[in-house]
């Protein structure tokens, strides 16, 4: 995490919501946003503490909200937590789940992963949008997946139906957002060493930069979209892939 270390003030005074921030690239977002002065609220349905310890001992700010993204109530709940006083100016979608299973998914999996990745993250944008709207300057970034566009890569269809939802309810967002100066922006990772694709077989040497990503690799760009520097970009997916998948 040694992209992480070094501190700016650019997102100073600023209230963050990382869902998904127990690991992987939920966690390294937290991390990077901290380090950028942002308050950070690490939401997650497992304990976060490990990333709250982490974000605490390179000087950042932040708390934990537990929540389930399946549940809406559960949803709710955790926005208000993060914003007891109303503030809210970035919101990062990065919690999902998914099967590694066959063509023919079951039905408990179809429903349990489209309403887990996509509708739970309608649900989070919904409750957080008032306070966004206040901010003046929201910033939303939802991690969808290049199986979006590419299919496949050991996950069943409902998981790459669910990312590829996520793109759809990007770019309604940003539509709708930008008058209320909201930008609404995506990131599609590809290969990335995760807890989540641990032990699945993938093959380093097939990715053109000729190895597998890391968390930070795609918590950098999601931080760049929650930046001033991007304040002109809204609707956008940024590939993070290595040069598997040009979209």
């Amino acid at each position: 995490m040694s992209a992480l270390t070094a501190t700016s003030s650019e997102l100073s005074g600023q209230v963050a919501l990382v869902t998904g921030a127990a690991s992987g690239i939920g966690a390294a977002t937290a991390l990077a946003l901290a380090a950028r002065g942002a308050h950070v609220v690490c939401a997650d349905i497992q304990p976060a503490t490990a990333t709250l310890g982490k974000l605490r001992e390179l000087g950042g700010e932040g708390s934990e909200v537990r929540f389930d993204l399946s549940d809406r109530d559960s949803v709710a709940r955790a926005v208000t937590q993060a914003a007891p006083t109303g503030r809210l100016d970035i919101l990062v979608a990065a919690a999902g789940i998914g099967f590694s299973g066959p063509l023919l998914s079951s039905d408990d999996d179809w429903d349990r992963v489209i309403n887990t990745n996509l509708s739970g993250t309608f649900a989070t944008l919904r409750a957080a949008w008032p306070h966004l709207r206040a901010s003046g300057q929201g910033r939303v970034v939802v991690v969808t997946s290049m199986g979006a566009y590419r299919g496949g890569f050991h996950f069943g269809p409902e998981y790459n139906a669910s990312k590829a939802g996520l793109i759809g309810l990007v770019r309604h967002y940003a539509l709708h957002g930008g008058p209320d100066g909201i930008k609404v922006n995506a990131v599609a990772p590809g290969f990335i060493e995760t807890p989540f694709v641990a032990g699945l077989p993938y093959d380093a040497a097939a990715i053109p930069v000729g190895r597998l990503g890391q968390p930070d690799d795609v918590a950098e760009p999601i931080a760049f979209l929650c930046s001033q520097a991007a304040s002109y970009v809204t609707g956008a997916v940024l590939h993070v892939n290595g040069g598997v998948f040009f979209g």
